[in-house]
């Protein structure tokens, strides 16, 4: 009894030296992953302020540029032209056209319908000139201004209007391997017709070979046939014989 009940203690011992192992690194694993929750917020929380930060940089610095290029507009537009506000009008529509200049290259529009639109501006800028100089009697200064303006306004216009031949089709094919397709639609239908040359091939040699065997045991169905004939007139004799010597027994 003090040796099953040694025993029973031992056991007892070693069951709980299990138990409290298990907890110690369920223990350890929850420090660790609470570790690792707490890490992953701080790295969270600078990564937000880092990006908020180099967005503020960012928006900042192309604030300054636009407002420093568009005090140099305005300067050139007072010093050239006779008033501020055709600085302010040129750089604004400067940038509104290189905007649509971008857009129309990204969405693929034809060169020839771009170069159009540089075309349809210059014509207009010429005209634009002439109007001031001649009808208004205009000096060379407002006279430039007010081509400029014009040009860059038609050019923004045919521009914007261009977005309008967009080929949805001609754009996605950018985006897709067309050659690694093509390549791949002939090595599927060289596939196919050698898989139906294969099964043409396959279907003769089957068709040989059944034709072949056919005719290895015509000799051998012919005697069966015959051997079957044989002993069928043998049973109708024997039945003939039978029925005989009945019919001379009931006399």
């Amino acid at each position: 009894m003090s040796e099953t009940h040694g025993g029973s203690t031992e056991r007892e011992g070693f069951s709980e030296d299990i138990a409290q192992l298990i907890v110690a690194v369920r223990a350890l694993i929850g420090g660790h992953w609470d570790l690792f929750r707490a890490e992953l917020g701080a790295i969270s929380r600078d990564a937000v302020a880092v990006l908020l930060g180099a967005i503020a940089v960012i928006t900042l610095v192309t604030a300054a540029l636009l407002g420093l290029l568009l005090a140099v507009f305005m300067m050139v537009g007072a010093a050239f032209f006779g008033s501020m506000v055709w600085g302010a009008a040129h750089v604004t529509l400067i940038l509104l056209v290189a905007a649509a200049s971008i857009t129309s290259s990204i969405l693929q529009i034809t060169a020839q319908r771009r170069a159009r639109s540089f075309a349809l501006a210059f014509v207009g800028g010429a005209i634009g000139a002439l109007l001031v100089l001649v009808v208004f009697g205009g000096s060379a200064g407002p006279a430039t201004a007010a081509s400029l303006l014009f040009a860059l306004t038609l050019l923004l216009l045919d521009l914007l209007s261009g977005l309008a031949t967009f080929d949805m089709q001609r754009f996605t094919d950018r985006f897709r391997p067309l050659a690694t397709e093509h390549e791949l639609r002939t090595t599927l239908d060289a596939v196919d017709e050698l898989r139906e040359e294969a099964a043409t091939a396959v279907a003769e040699e089957v068709g040989g070979a059944v034709g072949a065997a056919d005719a290895a045991i015509a000799p051998a169905r012919k005697m069966v046939r015959a051997a079957a004939d044989a002993l069928r007139e043998i049973a109708d004799r024997l039945r003939e014989r039978r029925a005989a010597r009945d019919e001379g027994d009931d006399v």
